[in-house]
């Protein structure tokens, strides 16, 4: 059967033409069973035409129709049985009705029967209406229910292919999209990571390199740090690459979620650095949501990490819990290329970062010439 249809799309008029010649052939066979009860030369003529016009069946239905519906006045007129006639039309209908739009089919088929039927009536003589009869006016209409069902068939079957095809057109474009936000996610988890660590070692790699003949004691000191910061780094890369390695089904956490717990180790770390740092701390503290915290942090980090790299002089750190907000503040005065020599992913990262979860960040220069971050993120209702 898959050959066959396989065949049919491929050759629809070869296929159509041959059945056409050998219903033609079978119907005027001269024998004691032939169906052709008048064997007349018009007669085999009229059938022969309305026999070929199944051939373009396919491509012109509506024209096939007409053709084997007015072959029926001329064949009843010649007195010949109207069956050989009749199977050619309803094939002609079904056609139409498998492949033509809804409304167009139904006019085409009504049409024809209006135009076979009164015909017929008027040609059958005193036999009149007899099952026989009946049963030819009813092989049209189950022709058309047969066809109509048909298209319904494939009509139903294009919208469920044609809804598979946007279901996963859509699943690609959500599947693009979660891609997208996950290397944006990454590639702001590798510079919250990696900005800190490398700023300390390259201040403690020159204050190293400046004091290593004059003054040994602090030179070593400085590459100290330096090494310490390099397997702080180290170890928070591996935690990061272990959660990307991590399968989705283990249950574990999905990514490192350093909080505010962890702020003064955090602060500690600066100091050591060499960071003039000044923190305070108001308000009442208490327990944020995950990923509040999460964000809390990388946003001190990010913005002591800015101050060390650009600024000068001493950098105040402010922490202040209100009844609603965390409220954060980096300020210092600005210096060593401040506003020039970044690349500015610290700032957006940050803007990002509050951003998606319902706060907000205002950076720049203000009246007292000193460079403010402030940052406000949702904390909750105080108890």
């Amino acid at each position: 059967m898959r050959r066959i249809r396989a065949v049919t799309r491929e050759h629809p008029f070869v296929v159509d033409a041959t059945g056409a010649a050998v219903y033609f052939a079978v119907v005027v066979a001269n024998g004691p069973d032939t169906s052709l009860d008048v064997w007349s030369l018009p007669v085999i003529g009229l059938l022969a035409v309305v026999s070929a016009s199944l051939a373009v069946r396919r491509a012109w239905p509506l024209w096939t129709l007409a053709v084997t519906a007015a072959g029926t006045w001329p064949a009843t007129a010649s007195g010949a049985d109207l069956e050989p006639f009749l199977v050619p039309l309803a094939v002609a209908v079904y056609t139409v009705a498998a492949h033509a739009e809804r409304w167009t089919s139904r006019r085409a088929v009504v049409t024809g029967a209006l135009f076979v039927v009164p015909a017929v009536a008027l040609l059958i003589g005193s036999s009149g209406f007899t099952a026989e009869n009946l049963g030819r006016f009813t092989l049209i209409g189950m022709a058309a229910a047969v066809g109509e069902a048909t298209r319904s068939r494939r009509a139903f079957i294009a919208a469920i292919e044609e809804r598979a095809a946007r279901l996963e057109l859509s699943r690609e474009e959500e599947a693009r999209r979660r891609v997208v936000e996950e290397r944006l996610h990454i590639a702001r988890e590798l510079h919250d990571v990696v900005a800190h660590h490398i700023s300390v070692i390259n201040v403690q790699a020159g204050v190293a390199g400046h004091l290593l003949t004059t003054r040994p004691e602090a030179a070593a000191e400085a590459l100290k740090n330096v090494r310490l910061s390099s397997r702080a780094v180290l170890e928070e890369l591996h935690g990061l690459l272990g959660v990307l390695r991590r399968s989705d089904e283990t249950g574990e956490p999905t990514e490192p979620a350093p909080g505010m717990a962890r702020l003064g180790p955090l602060v500690e770390s600066f100091r050591t650095s060499e960071l003039d740092l000044r923190w305070t701390s108001a308000g009442e503290e208490r327990p944020l949501s995950a990923t509040v915290d999460l964000v809390a942090y990388r946003v001190v980090q990010e913005a002591l990490t800015n101050a060390h790299r650009h600024g000068t002089g001493v950098t105040d750190l402010s922490v202040t819990y209100t009844a609603t907000e965390l409220v954060i503040e980096v300020v210092n005065s600005p210096g060593r290329g401040s506003g020039a020599g970044g690349s500015g992913l610290g700032l957006v990262g940050m803007r990002e970062r509050a951003n998606a979860v319902g706060g907000s960040v205002r950076t720049g220069l203000e009246a007292d010439r000193l460079f403010h971050v402030h940052v406000s993120l949702p904390a909750g209702k105080s108890s």
